[in-house]
């Protein structure tokens, strides 16, 4: 379960950042590069999950962090994701995002910019021959450390 998670979870990151997020008006976010702390829910876990922690430059209409390419998808394979909903709300960015494979996987994201800080969060719900798997909520926070160098 969480191996698919995992997986999912990067794929949905790097599908909305490959697609870009057609929204109209602008959230309240600095570019630069961003420190964002990823921390994953599962009910009925023994155990937390680890919060993880990764720096990103983000520019002007990139509102969801960045991430490399899913390195268990091979390449060349026609990526099984499509953004059904993108909007802004203010500061808020909101997004849904369904993915259809073995499973199907649908992932829906608030994130809220405050210039220099944000917070978010993407909840994501999976069926697998049928049946559910319990829903993952995974919560963003991050901040802007200072100016992209490359």
């Amino acid at each position: 379960m969480l191996r698919k998670l995992t997986k999912w979870g990067l794929m949905a990151v790097a599908v909305l950042t490959m697609t870009g997020l057609a929204v109209a008006g602008e959230p309240n976010m600095n570019p630069g590069k961003w420190e964002i702390t990823t921390k994953i829910e599962m009910p009925g876990m023994p155990m937390k999950m680890p919060a993880m922690t990764t720096t990103q430059c983000l520019d002007k209409g990139d509102y969801i962090m960045k991430e490399p390419p899913n390195p268990t998808m091979p390449s060349g394979m026609k990526n099984p994701c499509k953004v059904t909903k993108s909007e802004v709300k203010g500061d808020t960015v909101i997004w849904d995002m369904v993915c259809e494979g073995q499973a199907k996987t649908t992932y829906h994201g608030e994130i809220t910019y405050h210039g220099d800080t944000m917070e978010g969060i993407i909840k994501i719900s999976s069926s697998s021959n049928g049946g559910g798997q319990p829903p993952v909520t995974i919560k963003l926070k991050g901040k802007r450390v200072g100016p992209c160098s490359e």
